[in-house]
């Protein structure tokens, strides 16, 4: 799991076959996406789209210009991974024993007695909760999700 640097937030009208097209424009410009999300909107037949990545900024702004141009987009904007409306919740597996030591904005839940827990926090700090876990060989596996407020 690389650490997200990019959020586009992408608006759509109609989601039939789009995340096959954004897939497609992602693989033709070597992005690998960390984190896909997609829900529907207070709009009738409209749905939001996050996607989560790591990239060079230019890269970034091209497949955000290239995914633009995608019939059924009706808006899109690109978020740095430390934009404060971006909040994370992630589930994570660690090894035997181990307790995560995040930074302080990130809350900590234990869900069990193996070492399941529950970290919601803005983007970047459980993103750099995650990198030090990784770093230090405690994460033993993770599952994220995005909220951008």
């Amino acid at each position: 799991m690389s650490t997200i640097r990019w959020v586009l937030r992408i608006r759509v009208e109609d989601r039939t076959g789009v995340l096959a097209r954004i897939s497609a424009v992602c693989t033709y410009w070597a992005i690998s996406l960390q984190l896909v999300q997609n829900s529907e909107t207070e709009q009738p037949g409209e749905a939001a789209i996050l996607l989560g990545f790591a990239a060079s900024e230019r890269k970034a702004k091209l497949l955000m210009r290239h995914l633009r141009r995608l019939e059924s987009v009706r808006e899109i904007v690109l978020l740095p991974h430390d934009e404060p409306t971006l909040r994370a919740t992630t589930t994570i597996q660690l090894t035997d024993g181990a307790h995560p030591h995040c930074p302080a904005d990130v809350d900590v839940h234990a869900l069990n007695a193996e070492g399941r827990y529950l970290l919601i926090g803005s983007l970047y700090s459980v993103e750099t909760c995650l990198n030090e876990l990784r770093h230090r060989g405690l994460l033993h596996s993770a599952g994220r999700a995005l909220i951008a407020l």
